[in-house]
């Protein structure tokens, strides 16, 4: 009906430009409309406060439904100890009355009386159902219970693992020589002191392995040297690099001078602290040892009867054994003899000492101890070599 009036008389439609109905001429009622009511728009600080009110509702009515609960489990509760407390109040009545009855003798032992003279039956109590998972049940929380760890075995197990990790890394740092530890220095001293394996009876003279003569302990007075003689007067070596241990009688035994090896010629043989005659190359030497105002000495001679060939050069060995490959010394002036045992007597090895600062090795592999640190000591047979490790440990 766009453009259409409706003739209140008779209900004739026609366009509005005319002024009246062209059927019976009624003119068109003019009917006075008002605005149409506006739907009020709301703010945003208004729906942000409707959001507040609904929310806060919401948390009003979580917090009654728990107060609730929490009513009701103390109401619970509380029936429970009343429970239990009247069933504790009857059984001391029941005794009660069944003493009074054998007092009497009225009753046998076996029976127990009542107020009406029968047995009474005790209800048992039925705790109250679980409420829709409201809240955990006691059989619950004692499962719950029974599946936790005990404390002190938590306790127990962080202490074994702290102690494990603490022994470990002490020991890492000792060993690199980061720190010094008394105890562990204490240790490897017993660990060293062990006997040393037996040394063949055919290979006592090139690899002997005695060490310098310790201290002897005394009240401080000294005992000079009255007279000194050697084991043997002469050496005679056939090929470069032939070991002999030079031994040395001074009298008396305890005598507290010290003795003295010295070479020379050492391009012919060397000579070690504690006697170790080592061929170096051909001609003749002497070997002479003094003891306080004593002396002695021994003639050295050497053919390199191989014309220059040494046994390093028909070594079958792939690698070469120390009798040693780790020692500690605890003091300076302290020795160890080093030799190869996988070698043919006879077989020249060449010594070197990473760090002379810390150890010294001459050529017969005499190891001193001279300063605190760790170092290598190698030795040389041909292409091939090894080496031991050398800790001074003085502290």
């Amino acid at each position: 009906m766009l453009n259409k009036n409706v003739c209140p008389n008779c209900g004739q439609l026609y366009d509005t430009e005319l002024s009246k109905c062209p059927l019976c001429g009624t003119a068109p009622q003019v009917v006075d409309t008002a605005d149409p009511v506006q739907r009020k728009r709301i703010t945003e600080a208004e729906r942000k406060q409707r959001r507040a009110d609904r929310k806060e509702a919401e948390q009003e009515a979580r917090r009654r439904r728990r107060d609730a609960q929490f009513m009701q489990d103390a109401d619970e509760e509380r029936l429970i100890e009343e429970e239990e407390a009247r069933r504790k109040e009857e059984k001391r009545r029941m005794k009660e009355e069944k003493k009074a009855a054998r007092r009497a003798g009225q009753l046998p032992e076996d029976e127990a009386p009542d107020r009406d003279g029968a047995p009474e039956a005790v209800p048992a109590f039925t705790p109250a159902p679980a409420r829709d998972g409201r809240g955990p049940m006691a059989e619950e929380s004692s499962v719950r219970d029974r599946r936790r760890v005990p404390r002190v075995f938590l306790i127990l197990s962080t202490v074994i693992l702290s102690a494990a990790l603490l022994v470990g890394g002490s020991y890492l740092l000792w060993k690199t020589g980061a720190v010094k530890l008394p105890f562990y220095d204490e240790l490897a001293a017993k660990k060293d002191a062990r006997p040393a394996e037996p040394v063949p009876a055919d290979t006592a003279d090139s690899q002997a392995q005695t060490q310098a003569p310790a201290s002897r302990p005394g009240d401080g007075s000294e005992i000079p040297c009255s007279a000194l003689t050697l084991g043997r007067e002469s050496i005679a070596f056939t090929s470069v690099g032939e070991q002999v241990q030079l031994i040395a009688n001074p009298a008396p035994a305890d005598t507290t001078d010290e003795l003295r090896f010295v070479s020379s010629d050492e391009a012919v043989a060397k000579v070690s602290p504690v006697g170790i005659v080592t061929a170096i190359g051909p001609g003749s030497a002497v070997i002479t040892v003094s003891c306080g105002g004593q002396s002695a000495s021994c003639a050295v001679s050497c053919e390199d009867a191989s014309g220059g060939e040494t046994a390093a050069s028909t070594l079958e060995v792939e690698a070469l054994t120390l009798n040693k490959d780790d020692m500690t010394f605890f003091a300076a002036g302290e020795n160890y003899v080093l030799s190869v045992t996988n070698v043919p007597a006879g077989t020249p090895v060449t010594w070197e000492s990473l760090d002379e600062s810390v150890c010294t090795v001459d050529a017969g592999g005499h190891v001193v101890a001279v300063g605190e640190g760790t170092t290598r000591v190698f030795a040389h047979v041909g292409n091939l070599d090894t080496f031991c490790w050398v800790r001074c440990r003085f502290g």
